[in-house]
């Protein structure tokens, strides 16, 4: 059981990674960090995980643009200037 669920495992990260990624624009309407230490943006009614120094970079208000992964992880982030 637990080989299945290792071999289960990668095959969803190896999937997560490739192509095609998500792109979301908007504005940073929200920030929120969790107790296990993961830090969310809220954008354009998308919830995207960041790093830490991405999180404590970024300000509310800003316009952005953002690459990120199926399951929602940051790739690349653009701040837009108007």
């Amino acid at each position: 059981m637990g080989l299945l669920r290792t071999i289960s495992i990668i095959l969803t990260t190896l999937k997560d990674a490739i192509p095609p990624y998500r792109k979301i624009e908007g504005v940073l309407d929200g920030k929120e960090s969790s107790k296990d230490d993961n830090y969310f943006l809220l954008v354009g009614n998308e919830i995207i995980q960041v790093d830490e120094l991405t999180f404590s970079e970024l300000m509310v208000g800003e316009a952005l643009r953002i690459r990120s992964t199926r399951s929602m992880k940051a790739i690349s982030i653009d701040r837009l200037t108007p």
